[in-house]
């Protein structure tokens, strides 16, 4: 059947209104439809039976697509763009889900992390306290010490008191108070000590147990009150202690200082002394006190000198000294200017005797080793006025503990730079 042009021109614009006609309709009822693509299809679907002349086919289809904006090319990039938007957005998704997963992952790992710190400074902690230590050189300078951890000599005493410097303010109010001394922690220096001004400066340092004594409370009638368990050796002998249980008897002192001045002579006692076992040095001798006040002074001295010098002293009461001579084996030279590290160590060997130790670090400004240069044992043959506060014997050894350790000199004046105090298990070697 032949058709002639008009007659086709007919047929295809009729079609078109047919197509248009559908095309309104689908767009009202399903809008998500793609609109170009259903033009497409049934425009090729419709114009497949005619049979018409090709090209004139071809020509009349491309008119028309002209005239619909529409195009094969068009439409397949359509296509595509919308599948890449997909995946684009599918992709985004998956960013934004897996940096929410990273996030919560830092934060688990964080938070893991500070749990460990928090555990390992614990276990450092309770290492410090527990086993023996030594100075870490990463952490300090040679004029700075406020990262050093005081090398010990012997292990600490289960449970036993102990007391740390408090560099940032010495006076802590807890075992320790000198605000009454203006020349005692008269100011910190650059590099962290603290200066001892020229006098007869006293430190006296408790116990937590005891808390910050004065004698106004000590020196009482009424022990009760006084909290003082005895006056009397024999009795402080059996009783094992001035003041509490908690009192300080076995005990490793160390003290790191510079000594800056005093006294430049040989004298007895131009000499930095830690004294231990004592309760009081107020009130002297006089043989009529009632409690003998006196009898509190009873203590154990270790010396170093000016001159570098060592020594102990025995105080039987105050003020009555029996002195040994300096150690002829031991010169350290002119300590001037010298950072030293110098340890006390006072323990009972049993009932009756004790033994007293000095160690020195006069090469690495106290961060050790330390080196024992003297020691002295009193079998309880030291002494000849030890009766004076009923004692069982003149020389009998002190063998009871204090709630204070005194650091003291004469005419001295130092730079302080530590101070540890710690109760110790006493070695098993005599």
């Amino acid at each position: 059947m032949n058709y002639k042009p008009s007659y086709q021109i007919i047929h295809i614009l009729s079609l078109m209104v047919v197509i248009i006609s559908l095309h309104s309709f689908i767009i009202t009822h399903h809008p998500i439809f793609n609109n170009n693509q259903f033009i497409l299809k049934t425009f090729a679907k419709e114009s497949n039976g005619l049979q018409l002349d090709e090209k004139l086919i071809q020509d009349e289809q491309l008119l028309v697509k002209e005239m619909l904006g529409v195009s094969s090319s068009n439409n397949n990039n359509n296509i595509n763009n919308q599948e890449k938007e997909i995946v684009e957005e599918k992709n985004k998704q998956d960013t934004e889900k897996q940096e929410i997963k990273v996030k919560e992952e830092n934060k688990d790992n964080k938070e893991k992390n500070k749990e460990e710190e928090k555990g390992t400074k614990i276990k450092e902690s309770e290492e410090y306290d527990d086993s023996w230590t030594k100075a870490d050189q990463d952490l300090i300078t040679k004029y700075n010490y406020r990262n050093l951890a005081i090398p010990k000599v012997y292990q600490n005493a289960p449970h036993g008191e102990s007391y740390k410097f408090n560099k940032t303010n010495p006076n802590d109010m807890i075992q320790l108070d000198e605000t009454k001394k203006d020349y005692v922690f008269t100011k910190q220096n650059e590099d962290g000590s603290w200066r001892i001004d020229f006098g007869r400066p006293r430190i006296d340092i408790f116990t937590k147990d005891a808390g910050i004594l004065d004698d106004t409370q000590i020196l009482q009638e009424n022990m009760t009150k006084s909290g003082i368990q005895s006056w009397n050796y024999s009795e402080l002998k059996e009783i094992g202690y001035w003041y509490k249980p908690t009192d300080w008897k076995n005990v490793e002192v160390t003290l790191i200082f510079k000594l800056l001045d005093s006294a430049r002579s040989k004298g007895e006692e131009h000499a930095l002394s830690v004294v231990t076992r004592s309760i009081s040095h107020s009130e002297n001798y006089d043989g009529k006190d009632e409690p003998p006040f006196y009898c509190g002074g009873s203590s154990y001295h270790t010396n170093i000198s000016n001159e570098g010098q060592v020594r102990m002293k025995k105080e039987q009461y105050h003020v009555n000294y029996d002195r040994e001579k300096y150690n002829p084996d031991v010169y350290l030279g002119n300590l001037y200017d010298r950072i030293i590290g110098f340890k006390a160590m006072v323990y009972n060997l049993n009932d009756t005797a004790v033994k007293l130790e000095i160690w020195v670090d006069v090469e690495n400004g106290g961060k050790g080793p330390y080196k024992k240069l003297h020691e002295l044992i009193d079998n309880g043959d030291w002494g000849d006025s030890m009766k004076e506060c009923s004692a069982e014997t003149e020389s009998q050894a002190i063998t009871w503990g204090s709630p204070v350790i005194i650091i003291k000199t004469n005419d001295f004046k130092y730079d302080l730079y530590d101070v540890e105090v710690r109760e110790i298990i006493p070695p098993t070697t005599k």
